[in-house]
Order: C-alpha cells, then structure tokens, then sequence
C-alpha cells in the first residue's frame, strides 16, 4: 500500500542524497587539489626567467664560443621571449575555461619545460662551464629539469582525478537510472498519484524544478 511504497521512496531518496552528498566532496577535494597542483607549477616556471638569465651570463663568463652562446639564447628565447617587454606570461589556469583551454595550456608548460631542457643540454654541453654555485651547475640544472616535467606530471594526473570525479558526480546526478533528477521528478509524480493534484502534499513539491545544468 501506500504505507510500503512511501518507505520506499523514503529510502531512495534517502539513498541518492547521500551517495550525491559524497560525489560532491569527492569533487571539492579533487578541485582544491588539482588547484594546488596548479598554483605550485606557476609560482616554480615564474622563477625560471631569473635562473636562465643567471644561466646565460655563467655561460657567457665561461668564455664560450659565440656559436654556443647562440644556441642557448635560442631556447632561452622559446622559453622566456627576447626581452622583458616581449615576454608573455602564460595565463591563468580558469577552470571555467573550455577543456581546449585547459589542454592548450598544459602543453604551454609542457613546451617550456622542454625547452628549458635544451637549454640545459646546449649550456652543459660546453666543457668551459664549471659554475661552482648549486643550481648552476650540472646537478643542479638537471634537478630542475626533472623538477618541472614532475609539477606537469602532477598538474596532469590531478586534471584526470578531477575530472573523473566529476564524471561520478554527473552520473549519479543525472544519468543513472536512479539519478538525483530523476527519482525527484518521480517523486513529484508519485505524491500527484497518491494525494491528488489539489492535495497540500502535491503542493510541497510541486513549485520545485529539477533539471540538469546547462553548463
């Protein structure tokens, strides 16, 4: 009767709240930390302009051949622009932004890491630098390299965290078969059948909407 069938329903929506309830931690957890990730990442690539402003000179007090020096200008120049005035820094990482937006940028900081890593090869590849001080000389570069392609890595890996959870969330919102939007909607159903169009119950329920986001 309708006694069973409202415990029913009970325990549905009881059910669907809860397992929405948790979805959407998993997506606030998974959003502060892919934020992180990202703010980590930006506040290390900032520093690099000044370290191969520091690498260029080393190199150039080395006493290199200009054709070396040539080269490392080059890939300094992919990675930080020609002058001050020139440089363009990379945009912020909006996550209201499209996912092109997101993957464009990605491979901004995938391509900067790379050329800092040419550099690195071009500058070590010159017997003449020996620079004494620890993040000029060859262990010291090579940990920043390794450095930079991990904050990639990490900003990457909580992107697809991220964006799984939402993918849960989205599901259990609006797709399964006993979504959030659905069981509402056949609930509003549910209470007309049960108490009337006219009833005080239906009259609770009815004014709500449910439907999915447009965004």
């Amino acid at each position: 009767g309708c006694k069973l069938n409202c415990v029913k329903v009970g325990q549905t929506l009881t059910l669907t709240h809860n397992e929405r309830e948790r979805r959407i931690e998993q997506v606030k957890v998974a959003k502060t930390a892919f934020d992180n990730e990202v703010n980590q990442r930006r506040q290390i690539f900032d520093q690099l302009p000044r370290l191969v402003s520091s690498i260029l000179r080393t190199l150039e007090a080395s006493g290199a051949k200009p054709e070396k020096l040539d080269d490392a200008r080059s890939f300094a120049h992919q990675l930080i622009g020609s002058s001050p005035k020139n440089r363009q820094p990379l945009p912020a990482e909006k996550t209201d932004k499209p996912a092109v937006h997101r993957s464009r940028l990605q491979l901004a900081y995938v391509s900067k890491a790379d050329s800092f890593s040419k550099l690195v090869k071009a500058v070590l590849s010159e017997p003449l630098y020996q620079p004494r001080e620890i993040n000029l000389n060859q262990a010291g570069l090579e940990a920043k390299v390794k450095e930079l392609n991990q904050l990639n890595q990490q900003v990457a890996e909580a992107r697809t965290r991220w964006s799984q959870s939402l993918i849960g969330r989205n599901k259990v919102m609006y797709r399964q078969d006993v979504s959030m939007i659905k069981t509402a909607k056949a609930v509003k159903k549910y209470t007309r059948a049960i108490y009337g169009h006219d009833s005080q119950e239906y009259a609770l329920v009815k004014s709500l909407s449910f439907t999915k986001p447009t965004k």
